[in-house]
């Protein structure tokens, strides 16, 4: 039997599923396979399909490169959260109409196009037609998050995931000049059809490629206008999401997003959020123009990005102050944002205010735009690197393999001056976040005289990764390794004083004038203290030779 994809057989169909039905169904997971493949056959010099891993449930991973692999590439992801699958069945549509000529065939020349259809593979599959109940279509979905209920957008930098360090190793190997994520909002009801957030921008950088990102926003938003679409330069999330009031505000995303990750390693990123309420053929519609227009774009600027890109990569950050979060202060603008007329109403169910819209009265809402950004959190980099302890790396390493950072291992034990972080304040957090229990630390790095143990793990600053290791090794960072939890058991006390052997302890230290006058002072001064048998005792528990002087500590080092 002839296959219909053999020579001489049938044409290679590259129609999806989604298009035959008029945009009312999208395709499951082996057509995306199937499509991968019979573009390859039906466009051989053109078009390559291939496998970057297997999802824990055993299916393929597949992605598409179009074009010359040696031009700048420009990376697609579609379907990271799998119920939000408009750019799957966009960019299909877009490869055929550039590949069948049906448009600007010229559209990739110069460039590389990278293509993932469904990142949130085993999620796609988990298929319903109430996955997504703030959305109009497709008529069924996939779900948000992965078979091990892991939602990929929130995995970038911790790589809990085997998608996840599959997906970043395929990414550092093509090493894109632009990379683009496409979703669906949630959120409220307005007119506008897609945001989109771009990274980085001059509003929080002044880089050749902070100022490339912002001309890059500026003729995006004005090709789609062009094409008739109202799009946003933001997320389009109320600073209160139960008052459309209180407006809006732009945001510098941390790198367990997609976006901006791809910022933290130097490369422009943007997040394209189709409005959920639009029909599904109009957010396909969108998400097909923003990657045409995208395109278009990168054949004139594709060869400058990659040039600042790897301007970043060579710049040393070794001793410089670096911001690592920002926050928008209090000034704003006016702006007239497309709405719809709106009642808030008292909920007979939950008791709280709810909004009604109304979307067959468009009205123009005029509320505040925050675009100012500060930085809320900025640290010194080391002027060496990072310390990883060798009981660590086990954990750890891995992790950094994915990220395709550079490190070496020390041979030797040695002891070597550096900074240790101990932390005056450690709170856990309540609850689980993405299977996690997050640490939240106060406290400084100190230089103190160490033992660094042999098969130690150093990972110099200065490599291209070096805003990503500041992001990743910096206590405070808001997706530290440490804040995800990764080095909780360091912050729990392992072994204690039986409070009758503190008593006599205590005695015998307070024969100590010193240790006297501190201990009455801090019992005037401190209230909690004086109230607290158990702070008491751990007073004196601090000043004897049997405290673990590694609680508290944080096991990574810097130089």
């Amino acid at each position: 039997m002839i296959s219909n994809f053999a020579w001489g057989g049938k044409t290679p169909d590259i129609t999806t599923h989604a298009e035959k039905t008029g945009w009312i169904e999208t395709g499951r997971a082996q057509e995306a396979e199937q499509l991968c493949h019979n573009f390859e056959k039906k466009f051989p010099s053109k078009v390559k399909c291939r496998s970057y891993g297997k999802t824990p449930e055993k299916r393929n991973l597949m992605y598409m490169v179009v074009g010359n692999p040696a031009s700048p590439v420009v990376w697609v992801q579609a379907g990271i959260h799998a119920g939000e699958i408009d750019g799957k069945d966009a960019v299909f549509l877009l490869l055929k109409e550039i590949l069948e000529k049906k448009r600007t065939s010229g559209l990739l020349k110069g460039l590389c196009l990278v293509f993932v259809p469904i990142v949130n593979l085993d999620g796609h599959e988990r298929f319903g037609a109430y996955n997504r109940p703030n959305q109009i279509g497709p008529k069924e979905m996939g779900w948000r998050t992965t078979s091990q209920n892991i939602n990929l957008n929130r995995d970038f930098l911790k790589v809990d995931s085997s998608e996840m360090r599959d997906l970043l190793t395929l990414w550092h190997k093509v090493d894109p000049v632009l990379s683009l994520d496409l979703h669906v909002t949630d959120g409220a009801q307005f007119q506008p059809e897609v945001g989109l957030i771009i990274h980085p921008k001059k509003s929080f950088g002044d880089s050749n490629l902070h100022e490339a990102g912002s001309r890059f926003e500026d003729e995006i938003i004005s090709k789609l206008k062009d094409l008739k679409h109202l799009a946003l330069p933001f997320y389009p999330s109320f600073e209160n999401n139960v008052d459309p009031k209180t407006g809006f505000s732009v945001h510098v995303s941390t790198p367990r997003f997609a976006h901006g990750y791809w910022y933290n390693n130097n490369r422009l990123g943007v997040l394209v959020e189709t409005h959920s309420w639009k029909d599904y053929a109009t957010r396909v519609k969108n998400q097909h123009d923003v990657v045409m227009a995208a395109l278009e774009i990168a054949q004139r600027d594709a060869l400058s990005w990659k040039k600042y890109a790897q301007e970043l990569d060579r710049e040393s950050l070794a001793g410089k102050s670096v911001p690592l979060s920002y926050k928008h202060n209090d000034k704003f603008r006016l702006i007239e944002f497309p709405g719809y007329k709106y009642s808030v109403e008292k909920s007979n169910i939950s008791g709280a205010d709810v909004i009604k819209y109304d979307p067959s009265l468009p009205e123009i809402w005029k509320v505040p735009f925050y675009e100012e950004l500060r930085p809320v959190l900025t640290v010194v980099a080391p002027a060496e690197g990072y310390y990883l302890q060798p009981a660590d790396a086990e954990l750890i390493l891995p992790k950094l393999v994915a990220h395709g950072v550079i490190y070496s291992q020390i041979k030797q034990s040695h002891a070597r001056e550096v900074e240790v972080f101990h932390a005056i304040k450690a709170q856990f957090s309540v609850g689980s976040f993405e299977g996690h229990q997050n640490l939240v630390v106060e406290g400084e790095w100190k230089k103190e005289n160490v033992e660094i143990p042999a098969h130690t793990i150093f990972i110099p600053i200065n490599q291209p990764k070096g805003r990503l290791l500041l992001q990743m090794f910096e206590p405070l960072s808001l997706d530290s390794f440490l804040w995800w939890g990764f080095f909780n058991r360091s912050f729990e006390r392992k072994e204690y004083m039986e409070d009758y052997v503190a008593e006599d302890i205590a005695v015998e230290m307070l024969k100590n004038p010193l240790v006297k006058e501190e201990f009455f002072a801090k019992l005037k001064d401190d209230k909690e203290f004086a109230k607290s048998p158990e702070k008491r005792f751990e007073f004196f528990y601090r000043k004897h030779s049997s405290w673990d002087v590694r609680f508290n500590r944080y096991p990574v080092f810097r130089k």
